[in-house]
């Protein structure tokens, strides 16, 4: 087995201890139908402001027990009932029993569901390998309609308070017919990222603001902390679940605006952090770290970094990622292409690419196809236009992507921004879990908006760039490197005719909201992986995001 091949089975496969979340559960599910099978879907149930960036669904086939197919799972679940609320997947192709299942996997990698329909089976690969699927005891058929489904009725709040009904109308990204939820919190939340701070919290007495965090497995301590203002806030954080003023893993209600609750060894999974105005406050700043036992992707990589300052994080960290292979744009033996199709395969046909702006599915073709092409996420122009020997970043996998080759002509070599009025839309397709109508890319003034599921990846790209090359020489060949940065002037933002020693992109304020609100997922995990085992360094914002705070914002811990 290759190295690279290795690596993507290790990061797709490893197991991680964590318990499970018994509120986030598959709450509908429709697999089959009478005539071609249509609208089949997948439904989660969750407490209002849960993320499921990170989650998966591993389709089990019940003949062989083995993963057919994986849906990659995102977005945060909106307040619908009592607390808690519902997102829907597309899962075309679930396959139609006797029996067939599916798994339930959360961010750090442990299963919390192993469902099967008409019947059990064992896993015999996968995240649930080794485990006997529990029979939902309901099935479908051809007496099922396309427009029906399987739900869950009763009332509760966790899976086990609940029952699975016979077929009816679907109610996909809503709460079931003959369901209550009781308990829990209630409003949308705001992802937080690691040591990125959030300011500006505040509002009337009683008002209350919610956020979550995604804990990877092996973490050491997480730490939640407001600061600054005025008034008196509140802090109450909960493992798995909205906290409530009665119900919370970690209350701090100190006078005045200085809490902290610190977690050791915190549960791997999403927590649920809640503010809440004890008095009127007003520019409140929360901040939450995770803190890791090692370091990033591979422990002993980041051995010797320093995060003391942001200047000394800075030089420590480019010490370490400018090591680094040059990889060839095009050639006849490995070459970017190559990278690419390995890169930015797509999860659920591995002979495809998944591009970064469409979200279309694209058979590998490397040079020469009429679908996609190579992006360059910071674009050539602006700094690097010229490929030769010499030239380290133009042909960088880290910022390279795949994409469709009309939304990479209309992209051009914009830098990132926010559209409001005014803007052209390129829409995104409906596959994987993501995108489709809500889901879309802008053009607008001078500004390319990346659509919400790639928001992060993008961003994090630009963070690295930043880093990597900072107008010194590279550590093995000795050829001199141009400095690439971040900046909110647009002014500064100019095409160069050859390969600069000095050249901007931004803008820096949207790339760091960006990195923020889509946090890093699996995929993005094991992208970094992939380009690491051709390029020989790593991306450190998806190891470590919270170092973005530190080098660009000056929140140091």
């Amino acid at each position: 087995m290759s190295h690279r091949a290795f690596v993507r089975l290790a990061a797709l496969f490893s197991l991680f201890a964590a318990p499970a979340f018994a509120d986030v559960f598959v709450n509908e599910i429709h697999y089959d139908n009478d005539g071609t099978d249509a609208n089949e879907r997948v439904e989660i149930a969750a407490p209002a402001g849960t993320s499921l960036a990170g989650w998966k669904l591993a389709l089990y086939n019940g003949g062989d027990g083995k993963v057919y197919a994986t849906i990659n799972l995102a977005g945060t679940v909106p307040s619908q009932c009592g607390g808690h609320g519902t997102l829907a997947f597309n899962a075309a192709g679930l396959q139609n029993g006797s029996p067939d299942g599916l798994a339930l996997v959360d961010a750090a990698g442990a299963v919390v569901q192993f469902l099967s329909y008409e019947g059990a089976f064992t896993a015999s690969d996968g995240p649930a390998a080794g485990r006997v699927a529990s029979d939902i005891g309901r099935s479908e058929g051809t007496d099922v309609t396309a427009s029906q489904s399987l739900q869950l009725r009763g009332t509760g709040t966790r899976y086990a308070d609940f029952a699975w009904a016979t077929a009816s109308a679907a109610s996909f990204g809503a709460c079931n017919s003959g369901q209550t939820f009781t308990g829990g919190g209630g409003g949308g939340s705001t992802a937080l990222q690691s040591g990125v701070p959030v300011a500006g919290i505040g509002g009337a007495t009683g008002t209350e603001k919610r956020y979550t965090i995604a804990v990877p497995a092996s973490a050491s301590s997480l730490a939640v902390v407001t600061s600054g203002g005025s008034g008196d806030a509140d802090l109450y954080v909960r493992f798995g679940a909205a906290p409530t003023t009665s119900s919370y893993d970690c209350r701090s209600n100190r006078s005045g605006n200085a809490e902290n609750c610190t977690v050791a060894t915190p549960a791997a999974g999403t927590w649920h952090v809640l503010v809440r105005m004890y008095a009127t406050a007003a520019n409140v700043t929360l901040t939450a770290t995770v803190s890791m036992s090692g370091g990033g992707g591979d422990d002993p990589y980041y051995d010797g970094v320093d995060t003391t300052s942001a200047a000394r994080l800075r030089s420590t960290l480019h010490a370490i990622i400018a090591h680094s292979v040059k990889i060839p744009y095009t050639a006849s033996a490995t070459d970017v292409w190559n990278v690419l199709d390995d890169a930015d395969e797509d999860p659920l046909v591995p002979g495809n690419i998944l591009d970064i702006y469409k979200n279309a599915s694209y058979a590998k073709a490397a040079a020469g196809n009429d679908f996609y092409n190579r992006e360059h996420t910071w674009p050539k122009s602006l700094g690097f236009p010229d490929d030769g020997d010499a030239n380290y970043p133009h042909t960088d996998t880290h910022m390279l992507m795949a994409s469709d080759i009309a939304y990479n002509e209309a992209r051009g070599n914009l830098p990132f921004g926010t559209c409001t009025s005014g803007s052209t839309l390129y829409a995104t397709l409906a596959y994987f879990g993501q995108g489709g109508s809500g889901h879309g890319n802008y053009r607008c003034n001078g500004y390319w908006q990346v659509w919400d599921g790639m928001k992060g990846n993008v961003a994090r790209a630009m963070l690295y760039m930043d880093v990597r090359y900072d107008g010194g020489t590279h550590p093995g060949t000795g050829t001199p490197e141009p400095d690439l940065r971040l900046t909110d002037s647009l002014s500064l933002i100019a095409q160069t005719s050859g390969n600069a020693s000095v050249a901007y992109m931004g803008l820096l304020s949207t790339i760091l909201a960006w990195h923020r609100d889509d946090p890093v997922d699996a995929r993005e995990r094991l992208r970094n992986d992939i380009v690491e085992s051709y390029q020989g360094n790593r991306n450190p914002f998806v190891d470590h995001p919270e170092w973005a705070a530190c080098i660009f914002q000056n929140v140091c811990n």
